[in-house]
């Protein structure tokens, strides 16, 4: 099963009710294309991870890379996930969580973001320390 993790920024502040809008639309579309995964959105950043068939996930980063809300500025791929992190989530409701974990979301965040304002590379480490990231959020967040 393929993996993504990805940072963009929002060209305009979300309003709930646009965040609620769109994780109820990503819900419909991903979970009918067997994608699950985690949506969290502040101070105009978003941070996103799907997991699902390798098809899909490439489908649907290509539609996010293009989408014209927000700005993509990093991406990382994990292709060897054998369970899923969000196995009951179609897009978990940002909402639900946005307070919740940040610290955590926090640091993904700027950690892909300076290693893209630098032009520096992510090493395998660095990309599974994130994905572990995850893994704890994951945890958190069904708990």
């Amino acid at each position: 099963m393929k993996t993504v993790l990805y940072i963009s920024e929002a060209l305009h502040t979300f309003t709930a009710q646009e965040l609620k809008e769109l994780s109820f639309s990503s819900t419909l579309k991903n979970k009918a294309k067997g994608i699950s995964g985690y949506l969290y959105y502040k101070d105009k950043h978003f941070l996103q991870y799907v997991e699902g068939d390798e098809q899909y996930i490439n489908e649907l980063i290509n539609t996010i890379k293009t989408d014209p809300r927000h700005r993509f500025i990093m991406a990382i791929e994990e292709n060897s996930l054998d369970d899923r992190r969000f196995p009951d989530w179609g897009m978990k409701s940002i909402a639900e969580v946005m307070f919740n974990n940040s610290v955590v979301e926090t640091t993904i965040i700027k950690t892909l973001t300076l290693f893209k304002e630098n032009n520096l590379t992510l090493s395998a480490s660095s990309k599974s320390q994130l994905f572990r990231l995850m893994d704890e959020l994951s945890v958190s967040v069904q708990a």
